[in-house]
């Protein structure tokens, strides 16, 4: 009986606490994040990189709700080959007609820790050529009081998205782009609130 009461006068106790939520600040550090995309081809795999210009989102962490963009130089594109990086620029990313990819957040899903290591999903939307086309993100977030790191892959399925398919009689590439983006010393400030509960 004993055992019971305390229970309940612990239970009690919780829940007339006030759940906190936090809206998180985050910015990625250009200089300390990398962007890397392959594309297979006949015979062997293409390998560049791209750079990110700005990073800035605010998620809430009770809703998963999310805003903010990623904004990636397109014209920065290198895949080590100038014959290769000219055709790129020219025909497929038209880059100098559209200087920015730009990746516009919604929301995440799954639970993200404030602390310690998450595997989450953003979702929202990229913007490349002019036109938008719905993206999932899956990436692992790793917290630690102020600062947080990320890694995340994800397609591009290019072609699809209408962007010119590069491929020729005799060199045949992939459809679409894995990306994967690595972030260290980011920038996450918290404005936390109470989440009162309605009284009866």
């Amino acid at each position: 009986m004993r055992r019971f009461l305390k229970t309940a006068v612990i239970a009690t106790i919780v829940a007339a606490q006030p759940a906190v939520a936090a809206e998180l600040q985050v910015h990625l550090p250009p200089e300390s994040t990398t962007i890397d995309f392959t594309l297979k081809a006949t015979m062997h795999t293409v390998h560049g990189t791209v750079t990110l210009e700005s990073a800035e989102f605010t998620i809430d962490s009770e809703t998963g709700e999310a805003s903010g963009e990623a904004v990636v130089i397109a014209a920065s594109a290198d895949t080590q080959n100038k014959k290769r990086d000219k055709k790129m620029h020219g025909k497929v990313l038209v880059s100098a007609e559209h200087p920015l990819i730009v990746i516009h957040a919604e929301r995440i899903e799954g639970p993200l820790a404030l602390e310690g290591t998450s595997e989450i999903t953003l979702v929202g939307a990229m913007e490349i050529l002019g036109a938008e086309h719905p993206i999932r993100v899956p990436m692992t977030v790793t917290m630690n009081g102020d600062t947080a790191s990320v890694e995340a892959t994800f397609q591009v399925p290019y072609v699809e998205w209408g962007l010119k398919d590069p491929s020729t009689f005799v060199l045949r590439v992939g459809k679409e782009v894995p990306v994967t983006v690595k972030a260290e010393n980011i920038t996450v400030n918290r404005v936390t609130s109470a989440l009162e509960t309605p009284s009866e």
